[in-house]
């Protein structure tokens, strides 16, 4: 029996059109899902990482007095926390610059995707061949200054003082182009307060920072 050439480029193309369906499905509803899960994870760790970092580096040069004053009465309980916002605005803006410089790093730290992984085969991620991950941290960088106190013993109470840090990365790889945000709160100072501390602050679910307006 024979076939006329044009059936046969109509087969052709049919099997090209009905593959390529199927390979923009199987992106779209498999590949592309599983490495954006795989991609958020790995930023995130790398992000925080760099934050951490950045974080670290800053912090070594102030203490927790130099961001809360105390005043105790003679028998050691507190009567007064007063933050010093001047100096807390200041930390918080060389804190921002510095994540963003540790960030801007990031660019030249690519990130591996292995293939075997993105497919749920973690058995074999170690050995199996590697989606690349350009990395393109956005310049805006929001961090916020918060703090809690924590029951720290008898008589003690821990004020802790911590960094919220919220940015975004762009990861450029085959078959996928999306935006992560990344959010972590990072310790940047605490002190431990003996003798009783009023319920005014402790009460308080954000601290005494909750009052600067």
């Amino acid at each position: 029996m024979n076939i006329s050439f044009k059936k046969v480029i109509i087969v052709a193309l049919l099997v090209i059109i009905l593959l390529t369906w199927l390979t923009v499905f199987l992106i779209e509803t498999k590949l592309r899902p599983a490495l954006r899960e795989i991609s958020k994870v790995k930023v995130n760790n790398l992000a925080s990482m760099r934050i951490n970092q950045a974080v670290h580096t800053v912090s070594a040069e102030f203490d927790y007095n130099e961001l809360i004053t105390i005043e105790t009465d003679e028998h050691g309980n507190v009567t007064y926390i007063q933050p010093d916002v001047n100096r807390i605005n200041d930390v918080s803006s060389t804190v921002t610059l510095e994540i963003q410089n540790y960030l801007r790093k990031m660019r030249h730290q690519p990130v591996a995707l292995p293939v075997a992984q993105i497919f749920g085969i973690e058995v074999l991620a170690r050995h199996s061949p590697e989606l690349v991950a350009e990395l393109i941290p956005y310049a805006s960088v929001d961090t916020k200054i918060i703090d809690y106190f924590q029951s720290a013993g008898i008589n003690q109470t821990r004020h802790r003082v911590d960094l919220d840090v919220t940015t975004r990365v762009r990861v450029i790889i085959p078959f996928l182009s999306d935006d992560i945000q990344v959010h972590t709160t990072v310790p940047l100072t605490e002190a431990v307060i003996v003798g009783e501390v009023p319920e005014v602050y402790v009460g308080l679910e954000e601290g005494v920072l909750s009052k600067i307006e």
